[in-house]
């Protein structure tokens, strides 16, 4: 894991998927520290790269398994999801391939889930960025492996 702020600073370069977990606490969600990330990870085929969509301004995201196609939301976010307001994810080098992990602030003793954030890194030059975050404020637990 190597987790580095590039020579001009203006953005984090990872060499590992699990770069995004230092790169997520360092960030917050929502204002909150994050005390659990999770990988996301296709439940059809196994892999860790996808596509990505959504509206960062209405806090819905949306992962297409580059492996198999699968579509899944992030988080359940799929009940806020508008099809004329989403765009794809696309890095600064014209890729849209990304690995994904979701960082989750909870409330005290883990009861519920106060707010999370997302964490791309594209696999062809390794930057790492945030699609968006959202407050949750419930005690739904299952987002948790919602990643």
């Amino acid at each position: 894991m190597a987790l580095h702020m590039s020579a001009d600073g203006d953005w984090h370069i990872g060499d590992d998927p699990l770069d995004l977990d230092p790169y997520l606490r360092e960030l917050g969600a929502e204002g909150y520290a994050i005390h659990e990330v999770r990988h996301s990870i296709c439940e059809n085929c196994g892999t860790d790269v996808f596509g990505v969509s959504g509206n960062p301004a209405e806090g819905t995201i949306r992962r297409e398994c580059r492996g198999c196609g699968t579509a899944h939301f992030v988080a359940d976010c799929g009940d806020d999801w508008n099809d004329g307001s989403t765009q794809p994810m696309v890095c600064d080098c014209d890729q849209r391939d990304f690995n994904i992990a979701v960082g989750y602030s909870l409330y005290a003793a883990g009861s519920g889930i106060r707010a999370l954030a997302t964490a791309e890194r594209c696999l062809s030059c390794g930057r790492i960025e945030s699609f968006t975050g959202w407050m949750v404020r419930g005690r739904d637990l299952r987002l948790l492996d919602l990643a």
